[in-house]
């Protein structure tokens, strides 16, 4: 569904991305493990057209969309939600989901995925009326998640959606993760968290200083003793 070919990105003088290549096949989790500044999240930011490539090619469905403006990257269906949730905290819960949609113009359809994120995540169905500055770090992610989905998308960037959460909520959002999954749509996931990232997904990349260094079936991964000493502890 997704290819980068030999991508290539830089901040200024730093070279960020240095010629990464990877695939992410229709309907499947795909996983990118690796340390802070590794470049996971830069690979994120240049599938979405926020950060610029100098060199390499990266396409969805065979077509070229690294020379597409953001906007319209979101209407091939391609959303991410950001690290760090980046919610509207003076805005409703509604009102998030609402702005999620913003592609959309029939009020059936913005209601039918407003029903669809909350079916996934309850507490927001609860939460609804509360501004998104007053939820949970755990409720916040899920609502940054909620959002993402109100934009129909076909592919699902995720960049950390584990960071600074409990345990019990990180197997939460994971468990939802696998659910939006198997109703068929295709998620590359960005996680320090490496066992549970390897453990919901299918393919996996470990990104070492802008490189892909090792790839393969994530049950395969979890045990391969570099990715075991490196990464899962």
């Amino acid at each position: 569904m997704l290819r980068l070919e030999n991508v290539h990105s830089y901040y200024r003088k730093i070279h960020a991305l240095k010629g990464i290549s990877l695939h992410v096949k229709e309907k499947s989790i795909c996983c990118l493990i690796g340390a802070n500044g590794a470049g996971k999240s830069t690979t994120l930011m240049a599938i979405s057209g926020i950060q610029n490539i100098r060199e390499g090619n990266i396409t969805l469905k065979g077509d070229l969309i690294n020379k597409m403006p953001p906007e319209e990257i979101v209407r091939r269906g391609v959303v991410q939600v950001p690290e760090g949730r980046r919610i509207f905290p003076d805005l409703t819960v509604k009102e998030n989901l609402v702005l999620g949609a913003y592609l959309h113009r029939d009020k059936k359809k913005i209601k039918d995925l407003m029903g669809r994120s909350f079916a996934l995540f309850p507490i927001l169905k609860e939460r609804r009326g509360q501004s998104g500055g007053t939820l949970s770090g755990g409720e916040q992610q899920m609502l940054a998640i909620g959002r993402a989905l109100m934009a129909s998308p076909r592919l699902l960037l995720l960049d950390e959606p584990s960071l600074g959460l409990a345990p019990l909520i990180v197997e939460q959002i994971m468990t939802i993760i696998g659910r939006i999954r198997e109703e068929g749509l295709t998620v590359l996931l960005v996680e320090q968290n490496a066992n549970a990232a390897l453990e919901l997904g299918d393919y996996g990349y470990v990104i070492e200083t802008g490189r892909v260094v090792l790839e393969g079936q994530s049950c395969d991964m979890l045990n391969n003793p570099k990715v075991k000493e490196a990464y899962l502890g």
